[in-house]
């Protein structure tokens, strides 16, 4: 439509200027006859596709220029006006086959507009106008229809399974990025920012009504997230900012549920190393065995109950992992950041207790490493 009846409005607009002695610049073809150049040729034409004349802000006539423009696209109006109801019959024609052409259109209207110069043809830019603003709002009825129905889906998703909308989005975000073609993508990209937005809300939103599931809940879904989004991501700026935020907060809800879960299977080993820490701040290290509960009888006791049958808390720790994970995928990864985790927080713990008690003997780091790496 725009390929075909622009120019045709533009020459019409220029003509009818032309033809009733409006002293405007018009439109002209390049090096073509313009303003009653009788030469046939004008070196200063504008050499664009529009041929737009150069306006000489000197001209004593600008002021006359200026009403005479006011006129003429008065009576452009009254006599193209009625042309765009179809153009916006296109446009919403086009909307209901699948309102994501509303993309590839909106990106086609802009492009005309910003090519139209033509003093002579204020009523295409008007119509360009209006036809970018109410493919705008199409789409953006779209995208906001798109944020309701992730709302209402929250409602009703369980909190161990991954959030629909979650895989469907790089689905939908591929093919949005087939219809932009190479024109601007502000459009699309503040579309991204919308429905990521609400995408990420309505995880925190759905974590809340059980918390203890809460960080499964999270790091599944944004696992999904970076998974589907991942070759989109390092191509387009907007979903690469998405991507790297998924990625941490998916970090952070692995780091505390890993963390949770180790604390759980070796706690009274954590809570022992957390005595001495707090003691330390007020009492010589070389004093700490004398205090209730933190003798070295006590600490034999302590690694009895909690080391000796260490294999086996390590496979709990491992079928724990296991249990609330619906994706079977994830494991591997989650199981290698918790041997990690675990190697970490035992070697502050034996460093701490080759400080305090330092003829006690407790598994070396190496022991622990082994032992983790044959399981």
């Amino acid at each position: 439509m725009l390929t075909i009846f622009i120019p045709l409005l533009v020459d019409e607009s220029s003509f009818f200027a032309h033809f009733m002695c409006f002293e405007v610049p018009t439109v002209v073809p390049p090096g073509g006859v313009a303003n009653g150049n009788k030469t046939g040729y004008d070196d200063d034409a504008n050499d664009d596709d529009l041929g737009i004349m150069d306006i000489d802000e000197n001209d004593s006539k600008s002021g006359k220029t200026s009403a005479e423009l006011a006129t003429l696209n008065e009576s452009l109006q009254e006599l193209l006006g009625g042309t765009q109801e179809d153009f916006y019959a296109v446009v919403d024609w086009a909307y209901k086959i699948d309102p994501l052409r509303c993309i590839s259109m909106h990106g086609i209207t802009e492009c005309y507009l910003s090519g139209q110069k033509a003093d002579a043809a204020g009523f295409v830019r008007l119509l360009l106008g209006d036809l970018e603003s109410r493919i705008s709002k199409q789409f953006s009825r779209f995208v906001d229809e798109t944020c309701l129905q992730i709302e209402r889906n929250e409602r009703n998703v369980r909190q161990t399974a991954v959030l629909p909308y979650i895989p469907r989005f790089a689905t939908l975000a591929t093919r949005m990025e087939q219809y932009i073609q190479g024109q601007s993508r502000d459009l699309v990209d503040q579309a991204y920012i919308k429905l990521v937005g609400i995408m990420f809300a309505s995880l925190e939103k759905v974590t809340q009504t059980d918390p203890k599931y809460a960080d499964i809940f999270l790091l599944e879904n944004y696992a999904v997230f970076q998974n589907s989004l991942y070759d989109l991501a390092n191509i387009v700026s907007t979903l690469g900012k998405f991507y790297h935020e998924a990625s941490e907060a998916y970090e952070q809800a692995c780091t505390r549920h890993i963390s949770m879960i180790i604390y759980n299977q070796f706690e009274r080993l954590f809570q022992f190393a957390r005595k001495i820490e707090d003691l330390m701040f007020t009492v010589a290290p070389e004093e700490i065995p004398a205090h209730p509960g933190l003798s070295k009888m006590d600490l034999r006791k302590m690694l009895k109950s909690s080391l000796s049958g260490v294999d086996k808390c390590i496979a709990a720790m491992y079928k724990k992992l296991q249990k609330n994970l619906s994706s079977e995928d994830l494991l591997p990864s989650l199981w290698d950041k918790c041997k990690k985790e675990f190697l970490d927080q035992y070697g502050s713990i034996a460093q701490l207790v080759a400080k305090i008690y330092p003829t006690e003997n407790i598994p070396s780091v190496a022991e622990m490493r082994d032992l983790l790496a044959s399981m």
